[in-house]
């Protein structure tokens, strides 16, 4: 008490003045708390809006993110050779499906014209008339619904369906016109299959698309994605071979997203949606090639993923996978478990369009930097076997060599090379295991892991040649609906033509020396071959075949001929068999006798016995192979090549049977495959198109010969063609020539010619 007292004794007696400056002092420490105490809060507050506005900017953002993954996810798979952008062709509707579910109601005017188109003629009238069904549907507006337009179509389709059964009953004035409606069910049910297909894409939201090794789905995924992105759609790419744990949470690691969204999914997902309502866009997920993640509960985890993300309306997913392992792995988790319906597409290949072929060819030529010029009848046989036309790129590299053959058996030792150059030796252990497993066990279509395994090939090793080339692939066994049904791994060879080589490489190595071939043992083997029916007959022959045809040391022993006959022998045509045709449809596409396709597609100029096999088969037997062999012969005269229409001549004159070269010279009428093809109608057009001079000679004495020994049941055409070649200056030189050769190959005397 006494101190206190003290002190406000000393305060009191203290002078004015400085009572005030105790007082300033204390103001101007008190404002400037304060003011460090509202700095402070604010700082807070900076760091509250800075970070709402990286969280609003992040979502705004998700387009911006989701495309730059999928971009950086593309040129990976451009890096690895995956993906060419480019060479996707649209040989058949798989993309245009996926535009429709990707447009939506976009492109529902598209879907009313066509199928108002279908209905928009005078058989539409008839079927109005004569089949009244309440519930049946001609027309369609384009306010209908995409719902009604899918129900619609099925309708329509089921309709003309039941016409092949004959369950539709015309009213009894039309009878007559119900016969024709049965008689052209096909192409409405064509047409409006289509037209519904496209209307099931655009009323799913859930795109499965399935398809077998090596035909595209990649490519095709990679090409919508693409397209997407100059839609300025969100689009995120992922392979699932990179996927671990969970699904939804390894996609927003992918995107880099805050922590604060990783936290909350759903309530970021839920934003993200309003956000894409609002600017009337989607996000699109594509989940590429499900079956090359063998993780454990990988199935369970897809499926989860899917029912989650499919519950917003602006979320699509697009999932591939292999046929493989689709229906035995995968349906169940892609299509049974989940709650939305899916749209089940299977990419099919297709045969490839003139215009097709040349874009492939300039888009492969272009990524692998080939300057080479490739003749048209190669140009065709590559774009028959895509895989085939990807390791023909990969071997000729940085190359400017022109081609004018192809032999495919090297091509492919010339890949393997490249291969274990870029991969090592192991690849080689792994081609000489399976195919002598193949070889002791005849079983020529696969090898399970765990037979691998036990010969000393390890999973990662089986893992690396799986994933480094395109050589070996991995699909399920599972014998489903047997008593032995169990679930079995298995390694085989992506390119059935590669194993043929292959195994007929091993069978070679193990009968051939330096000095020496045992080809009898060979022969044994390849009669073996067909005795069990073995999948791998037909190549291993061919290049076997190929090997006797041109081994050196075969050659210095002289049994070429020998060993070549003895394997056309297996295919030759027996005496009297001349009545016993083997045509089909395709009997334009390739050859029906293994002999002859084996010598004409080698790539090699004919021997004598290769001709005296050729027309042995041709006198016996014209219908099968004379319209494909001419065609063989007249491509190489249009397009280059080793064959043209000179030896045509020379091996038809060499017949020596005025009625057997007629009956195979008549042969060149049949319909080619190509629908832009009539012969001999297009005869004038080729010798117009052709500028070398030898070649429209060939053209020329084709057309001579055909006029001189058959008149066509079209006069029209007959005197079309009488008016050109007759008019051209070489015409009596050339006629008096095919007359001259006709006459010699028949032994026939000038007066005796007709």
């Amino acid at each position: 008490m006494d101190i206190i007292m003290q002190i406000d004794k000393h305060l009191s007696s203290a002078p004015v003045s400085k009572l005030k400056n105790t007082l300033s002092c204390s103001s101007v420490i008190n404002s400037l708390s304060d003011l460090s105490d509202t700095i402070q809060n604010l700082w807070w507050l900076v760091i509250l809006i800075f970070t709402v506005l990286v969280l609003i900017v992040s979502l705004f953002s998700i387009r911006r993110k989701a495309n730059k993954f999928t971009n950086e996810q593309i040129n990976h798979l451009i890096k690895d050779g995956k993906y060419i952008s480019g060479i996707f062709v649209e040989l058949n509707e798989s993309k245009e499906v996926l535009r429709y579910f990707i447009y939506r109601k976009r492109w529902k005017k598209r879907l009313v014209q066509n199928f108002n188109f279908v209905y928009d003629n005078a058989y539409g009238d008839i079927l109005r008339k004569a089949y009244r069904d309440p519930n049946a549907c001609y027309k369609l507006s384009r306010k209908t619904s995409l719902e009604k337009i899918e129900k619609v179509t099925k309708a329509a389709f089921d309709l003309h369906n039941n016409f092949n059964r004959s369950n539709v009953e015309f009213k009894s004035d039309y009878k007559e016109s119900q016969v024709l409606f049965e008689l052209l069910h096909y192409p409405y049910t064509e047409a409006l299959g289509d037209v519904h297909q496209c209307s099931k894409a655009t009323n799913r939201k859930y795109f499965i698309l399935t398809g077998s090794a090596g035909n595209g789905k990649t490519n095709l995924l990679c090409s919508i994605s693409e397209l997407l992105i100059k839609l300025k759609e969100a689009i995120v790419f992922l392979n699932a071979r990179d996927i671990e744990g969970d699904v939804l949470s390894f996609l927003f690691c992918e995107l880099k997203l805050p922590e604060i969204y990783k936290k909350h999914k759903y309530v970021y997902l839920s934003l993200v949606n309003l956000l894409l309502t609002i600017q009337n866009k989607h996000l699109f997920i594509i989940v590429d090639a499900i079956n090359e993640n063998d993780s454990d509960g990988f199935g369970s985890r897809i499926t989860k993923f899917i029912n989650e993300i499919t519950k917003y309306s602006r979320i699509n997913v697009i999932v591939s996978c292999r046929n493989e392992y689709y229906k035995e792995r995968f349906r169940k988790c892609l299509v049974e478990n989940v709650d939305i319906p899916a749209f089940e597409f299977d990419l099919k290949e297709q045969h490839y369009t003139l215009a097709a072929i040349n874009q492939i060819i300039s888009a492969y030529s272009k990524f692998f930097n080939y300057g080479g010029q490739i003749v048209f009848t190669v140009r065709n046989m590559l774009s028959k076997q895509l895989l085939l036309l990807r390791i023909f790129f990969e071997v000729n590299r940085n190359s400017n060599i022109d081609v004018f053959t192809i032999r495919k058996h090297e091509i492919f030792a010339q890949y393997i090379e490249v291969v274990k150059q870029s991969s090592g030796e192991y690849i080689v252990q792994v081609l000489d295991a399976v195919t002598d497993f193949m070889i002791e066990n005849e079983n020529y279509d696969e090898i399970s892991l765990s037979d691998l395994e036990k010969i000393g090939i390890t999973s990662a090793v089986i893992k690396k040649a799986v994933d480094s080339s395109i050589l070996f692939s991995k699909k399920l066994i599972s014998h489903e609906g047997t008593i032995a049904k169990n679930e079995t791994e298995v390694l085989y060879f992506v390119f059935d033509e590669m194993r043929d080589y292959y195994i007929a490489r091993r069978i070679l190595l193990r009968n051939i020396s330096t000095d020496n071939v045992n080809g009898e043992a060979v022969l044994g083997k390849l009669k073996q071959l067909r005795a069990i029916g073995a999948s791998c007959e037909e190549g291993v022959i061919h290049y076997c075949y190929m090997f006797f045809r041109t081994d050196e040391v075969v050659k210095k022993l002289n049994q070429t001929e020998k060993m070549c006959n003895s394997i056309l022998d297996l295919y030759r045509i027996p005496e009297g068999g001349e009545r016993k045709s083997h045509w089909h449809m395709h009997h334009r596409e390739e050859f029906q006798n293994l002999g002859l396709r084996i010598i004409l597609t080698s790539g090699i100029e004919l021997s004598d016995f290769e001709i005296s096999y050729i027309q042995d088969c041709l006198r016996k037997n014209p219908y099968e192979d004379g319209g494909i062999f001419f065609d063989t012969m007249l491509d190489g005269t249009l397009y280059g090549g080793i064959y043209n229409l000179d030896i045509y001549l020379e091996i038809l004159f060499g017949l020596k049977n005025k009625d057997a070269i007629l009956n195979v010279f008549h042969k060149i009428n049949a319909r080619n495959s190509r629908d832009d093809r009539f012969i001999p109608e297009d005869f004038i057009q080729y010798y117009i198109a052709l500028e070398n001079s030898e070649n429209k000679l060939q053209i020329q004495k084709i057309a001579e010969l055909y006029l001189l020994c058959f008149e066509l049941y079209d006069v029209e055409v007959q005197e079309k063609l009488e008016d050109f070649f007759y008019n051209l200056l070489t015409h009596d030189k050339v006629q008096s020539e095919m007359i001259f050769k006709m006459r010699e190959a028949c032994g026939l005397e000038v007066s005796d010619y007709e």
